[in-house]
């Protein structure tokens, strides 16, 4: 009798357990296989996007059976968790023109202090809009994964689909590699639109502006880690205005030289030009298939220290370049340490084979990452850092064509004078 209860026990409990995983909603462990974005398609939910994992990159070890559903917070310096007071260090920013003249700018901050934003693990994407041409911000809205946990949102770019639609592309870690999400407005010119829910699209990083083709095809580059020392350069692209997302070719290039950030302009002759940043420089390679298959990457195409750089098309026709210091300099000439000084413009009129003799943006030590949209009147819109881990400023300035061709002192006083402070973390 005591031996048959004890089964009947047994039995139970049993069948207590088996109940209970039924019916308790499954979390992805970091031993579990990620999410295919490219399956996700535009009936994504936010269960179907609850994912687990760290950056391996950044020495913190997965939470097994954590979920990932990216939060997103309205009036993030409004709240207590997220307040620019708060922030200890800020940077990596990026910038978009609505249609109407609306701008909007997003960057990541953190909230360690002592620890610089990238290997930060209290990281979080800052969404902020300008409706006075960037005079005055508003932050509308923090995307977050956990909180005080050990995941973290970074390297946000929005960008203005060519019917209008604000998309904001940020990333996310997963448990072996990265992948881009993504969160949309339909109406890019209100202060604050309605948003999606957020949802996968495709792998690796993304942190640069997407190429519309000729066919309407929109083509993003973005970057990821491979076993064996090597990085791949991914070409994904989207026929569908951003309904599916597809891998449409891929280049691989070793990783010592740390390949990424690539930004990809098509020339006139209708090759796919991408650049990269690596520790030798800007690299180069080009496609001749609209993306399918790339050229072996050539390194340094454009003299420039590990940094990220701006390339796009103007309207005009000719190419805008954003850098470090001089066409044929870098900050590690003469010996000097690693710098990220001299953010200078140039213009190319033949499709990058000579550079104009380049405008100076700032001049400071410390300033990096800018990132340009050219609105409708001709203006450009330019933003970038200064000093992420001390004053953790996020500023823009306007210029335009002429003056970088013009590149004399006028051009630089003006650029100057039309400096504004988007965001400061640490201040209230």
């Amino acid at each position: 009798m005591k031996s048959e209860t004890a089964h009947t026990g047994r039995m139970t409990t049993v069948r207590l357990l088996i109940a209970t995983l039924l019916l308790t909603p499954m979390a992805v462990t970091d031993a579990a296989e990620p999410v295919d974005p490219s399956a996700a398609g535009p009936a994504a939910t936010r269960d179907q996007a609850q994912l687990s994992g760290v950056d391996p990159d950044d020495g913190t070890a997965p939470r097994r059976g954590k979920t990932v559903p990216p939060r997103l917070i309205p009036d993030p310096n409004g709240t207590a968790d997220y307040a620019r007071a708060k922030r200890t260090c800020t940077g990596v920013p990026s910038i978009a023109v609505a249609k109407g003249g609306r701008l909007w700018a997003a960057w990541f901050s953190g909230t360690t202090p002592g620890e610089i934003i990238e290997r930060c693990p209290h990281a979080y994407v800052v969404v902020s809009t300008s409706g006075d041409g960037g005079t005055t911000w508003k932050e509308v809205l923090a995307i977050d994964p956990d909180g005080a946990g050990p995941l973290k949102a970074y390297d946000p770019h929005p960008w203005i689909d060519p019917d209008g639609k604000l998309w904001v592309f940020f990333t996310l870690p997963f448990p072996s590699h990265k992948h881009a999400w993504a969160i949309t407005a339909e109406d890019g010119d209100q202060e604050n639109p309605a948003w999606s829910s957020p949802r996968p699209v495709f792998e690796g990083v993304l942190l640069n502006k997407p190429t519309v083709l000729p066919n309407g095809d929109w083509l993003f580059p973005t970057y990821a880690r491979r076993p064996q020392n090597m990085a791949a350069l991914l070409a994904h692209v989207s026929r569908d205005k951003g309904q599916t997302f597809s891998l449409r070719g891929k280049l691989e290039a070793g990783y010592e030289i740390f390949p990424s950030e690539p930004m990809v302009v098509e020339r006139k002759d209708g090759s796919l030009w991408m650049l990269v940043r690596t520790t030798k420089g800007i690299g180069e390679s080009l496609s001749t298939d609209g993306g399918t298959t790339w050229s072996p990457l050539e390194v340094p195409a454009i003299k420039h220290t590990p940094s990220r750089f701006f390339i796009g098309r103007l309207q005009s026709g000719n190419l805008l370049l954003v850098k470090h210091l001089g066409i044929d300099e870098d900050p590690l000439s003469g010996g000097k340490p690693k710098q990220r000084r001299e953010l200078t413009a140039f213009i190319s009129k033949d499709d990058g084979h000579t550079w104009s003799k380049g405008l100076v943006l700032d001049d400071r030590a410390g300033c990096s990452y800018p990132d340009v949209q050219q609105a409708a009147d001709g203006t450009l819109f330019m933003i970038w850092d200064f000093m992420r881990s001390r004053d953790q400023a996020i500023l823009m300035t306007t210029f335009r064509e002429e003056d970088v061709l013009a590149a004399d002192k006028a051009a630089e006083a003006r650029v100057r004078a039309a400096r504004h402070l988007v965001s400061k973390g640490g201040t209230p």
